[in-house]
């Protein structure tokens, strides 16, 4: 812009302003020069990090792929602009925007890449908060199903042990009074532990992990339950099963598909079969679970993932809801295809990987 006299401590008062680190590397990632900005960000002094790799910063994880596709953009002059995890001195890490520019020095020709560098940690902690906020008038919208979910035991509790207070009960009465009482008790607590799961769906980190990995768990878990049980899910055989990888939380996971598959054991009749399969594309993973049920009723679809919707005879309703609930936070999706007398088939579509293909994969030359 004309008329404006462009001086070093001009430009060094705007990078402060707009609280910007700048490092500035070789072609090779070697640090040439930060900022103050960049020092304070990463809790070294200035002349801590002259001289070191620019792999210093970045995840270990991340050396290996990210951090070699940033740099070939750059060289290429294609750049980089996007968030990116970094660490500070002490092992810590935060979000930042990261941009990269290559630049020519006039008077030697020397090409050097400019990072810079803005914290937004900030910005990252209020999303979540957005988030779990959201989660909360979520649960705040529950909060009359959960009053009615406890109040029928707890007023059968207290009702029967009035009935016990009383002076006259029989030896039968009061046998049949207790039993009532330690099975309303039960089921008080199933539901709390149930609704403490629901509350409590956040994966902390994704991890690399394989159909096999998925299956294998979910075998063991049925296994536990007896013969009469496992011999009626049919899963995938353990040889079709590819090596791909999926980013998640494997015991989330495991937890959706034994939701779905309880399900459909309940919906079954005459100990009828449930079958796991899946199938996977270019970028997604279906696993479906299908069952050979009365189906459900098109009237009912629209509600089978509300909570503690259920036509089920002293059913919670919570499965479908908590597979919808852990699939949503993978970034997937959950469909029902049901027809009535013929069964229902529930489907997972999770992303094999959650990454952007800038971290998952080297740049070709």
């Amino acid at each position: 812009m004309e008329g404006i006299p462009w001086s070093p401590v001009l430009i060094t008062n705007l990078i402060d302003v707009l609280k910007t680190g700048i490092i500035l590397t070789d072609k090779q990632g070697i640090i040439l020069f930060c900022n103050h900005l960049a020092a304070e960000l990463l809790d070294y002094a200035p002349e801590g990090l002259t001289g070191q790799s620019i792999e210093l910063l970045f995840l270990p994880e991340d050396t290996r792929i990210f951090l070699p596709n940033i740099l070939k953009l750059t060289r290429d002059k294609t750049c980089f602009a996007g968030e990116a995890l970094l660490r500070r001195r002490d092992g810590n890490s935060f979000f930042v925007n990261l941009s990269t520019a290559l630049y020519t020095e006039e008077s030697t020709g020397q090409e050097l890449i400019i990072f810079t560098l803005q914290d937004i940690t900030h910005f990252k902690k209020m999303g979540k908060e957005l988030l779990d906020s959201e989660r909360f008038i979520g649960l705040g919208l529950m909060t009359d199903q959960i009053s009615h979910q406890i109040r029928n035991p707890i007023t059968a509790i207290g009702g029967f042990a009035l009935r016990l207070a009383k002076d006259r009960t029989t030896g039968e009465e009061y046998e049949h009074y207790t039993q009532i009482i330690q099975n309303e008790a039960k089921r008080l607590e199933y539901i709390i532990d149930r609704l403490v799961e629901f509350a409590h769906v956040t994966p902390d980190r994704y991890f690399a992990l394989t159909p096999r990995e998925i299956f294998e768990g979910l075998k063991k878990i049925f296994r536990k339950e007896g013969e009469d049980v496992s011999k009626r899910i049919t899963f995938p055989d353990p040889d079709s099963l590819p090596e791909t990888q999926l980013f998640g939380d494997l015991s989330l996971i495991i937890r959706a598909v034994q939701a779905l598959i309880l399900n459909g054991l309940e919906a079954g009749t005459n100990g009828s079969e449930v079958t796991v399969s899946w199938e996977s594309s270019e970028n997604e993973m279906r696993i479906r679970v299908k069952d050979l049920g009365e189906g459900i009723l098109s009237e009912h679809q629209p509600f089978v993932f509300d909570p503690f919707y259920t036509t089920k005879f002293n059913a919670l309703g919570l499965g479908l809801t908590m597979a919808k609930r852990i699939v949503q936070v993978h970034k997937g999706r959950i469909s029902i295809d049901s027809v009535s007398q013929e069964g229902t088939e529930v489907s997972l579509i999770l992303p094999l990987d959650r990454r952007r293909e800038i971290r998952s994969r080297l740049l070709q030359n």
